[in-house]
């Protein structure tokens, strides 16, 4: 059973899925507790305001004890079971005043007590129910000049603080869910704007794969671009590659033609006959390297030019046989070209079998030592010669620009390749004369 593919896009949006409510409940547990503080702050705050409130209303005398009369103005104090409710009490638990609003009420007294001077909050229960209280123990100076020792304790019910708590986190509850729709929402937009050049590149991949694209565009992301390069580079090597063998298949077969020539002609010994094969095979040989080889030719080889050129010569002749031409071969010994072997073969057989395709009695080849130490191999011929587009025109594979005989359109190209790849510049020109002459200048030494 074949497994379901994974997705980038399936993994970020089940990752938000689980991840959202998560941060979202930790946010609204964060906020929430930070709100329940600010409300229990704000509440002791207003504890701590009514009792300095009712510390400036209340009054003491040896006869009645703590009043307040209608001095103390706040009316939660005087309000049955209003959720405020305030005592003084002595050290030791005894009741001297409560306000109105504590009747019925068993307020706390076995509470502890602080210094005087200083004030304590929290909660505490009173009849079930949940209250913040402020206490404060004071030294109430009598009209004797004694020192009273009484605790001011304020209570406010957290009824109305729970019910204001739960209304914020209904309205929170609605406003995270809110949130999560639009972050889904956005993060998705986001996610398929952001994924939008793996999309492309897999689109055009698929494109690739049907043969309706060569390559894959340009454009892509920094994160990307290193990628597509590489697969771009890949892909052009790979088309390199498949276009050197079918190339190397035409040049194997216009390579033949010239051997294959001298065999047909039967007027060969044995000894030329096997020379003939032996050079076929070599052939063979040679493009079957130069098709899983590529770039730039190593010059550290030096080839002899004058014994290739005679024997070229020697074979061109019988190829030729029915018409007749001289052969021109200025050449010593010691002029070398930095070219291997067989690449100068090939070069030099297409050169010198267009030039006697072309001749109309003559053929000359002959060198020069330029003042850098490169050598100029000149192949010149008395044909009619060539025009520029005509030269332009056959160094396109495939395109023939003789009418001398048979031909494939594919010797000025090989020459083109061989040359390329070997640092060798190549010239065309006609001579004044009549007929035209190719130029080779090979690499100096210094550049071999």
């Amino acid at each position: 059973m074949a497994t379901r593919r994974s997705s980038i896009s399936r993994r970020l949006i089940i990752s938000m899925i689980i991840a959202m409510p998560l941060l979202l409940g930790l946010t609204a547990a964060a906020i929430d507790r930070a709100y329940l503080s600010s409300l229990l702050k704000a509440e002791e705050n207003r504890l701590q305001a009514q009792f300095f409130s009712l510390l400036g209303a209340v009054e003491w005398n040896e006869e009645d004890g703590f009043r307040t009369d209608d001095r103390l103005k706040e009316p939660d104090f005087w309000q049955f079971r209003s959720g405020l409710y305030a005592d003084i009490q002595s050290p030791d638990g005894k009741q001297l005043w409560r306000s109105l609003s504590a009747d019925t009420l068993s307020l706390p007294n076995n509470f502890e007590i602080s210094r005087p001077g200083e004030a304590l909050t929290g909660e505490t229960l009173i009849d079930q129910k949940s209250f913040l209280y402020y206490r404060y123990r004071a030294l109430w100076e009598t009209e004797e000049n004694e020192d009273l020792a009484i605790v001011f304790s304020l209570y406010s019910e957290k009824t109305n603080l729970i019910r204001e708590q739960r209304q914020f986190r209904r309205q929170m509850a609605i406003w995270m869910t809110i949130v999560a729709f639009l972050s889904v929402l956005l993060i998705s937009v986001i996610q398929y704007w952001g994924l939008k050049p793996l999309r492309r590149l897999a689109k055009e991949l698929r494109l690739l794969e049907k043969g309706k694209a060569e390559r894959l565009g340009d454009n892509y992301p920094s994160e990307l671009a290193a990628i597509t390069s590489n697969l771009n580079q890949l892909i052009e090597k790979e088309r390199r590659q498949r276009e050197r063998y079918r190339n190397t298949l035409g040049d194997l077969a216009h390579s033949l033609k010239t051997p294959l020539a001298v065999l047909k002609s039967g007027q060969l010994d044995d000894t030329q006959r096997n020379e003939q094969i032996e050079r076929m095979d070599n052939i063979v040989r040679y493009q079957l390297r130069r098709a899983v080889s590529s770039g730039q030719q190593q010059l550290h080889t030096k080839t002899q030019i004058k014994p290739l050129v005679d024997r070229l010569i020697h074979t061109l002749q019988k190829v030729y046989h029915t018409k007749p031409f001289t052969a021109e071969v200025a050449l010593n010994d010691q002029t070398t070209a930095p070219v291997d072997e067989q690449d100068l073969m090939e070069l030099l057989g297409n050169l010198l079998d267009n030039a006697c395709k072309a001749c109309h009695a003559r053929v000359c080849v002959y060198a020069e030592l330029m003042v850098n130490g490169a050598v100029a191999l000149f192949i010149e011929n008395d044909g009619k010669g060539l025009e520029q587009e005509d030269i332009d025109s056959m160094m396109i594979r495939g395109k023939r620009g003789d009418q001398y005989g048979d031909g494939q359109g594919l010797g000025l190209a090989i020459v083109r390749d061989i040359a390329d790849s070997c640092g060798i510049e190549l010239r065309f020109a006609a001579r004044e004369q009549g007929g035209s002459v190719v130029t080779l200048l090979f690499p100096s030494p210094s550049n071999s």
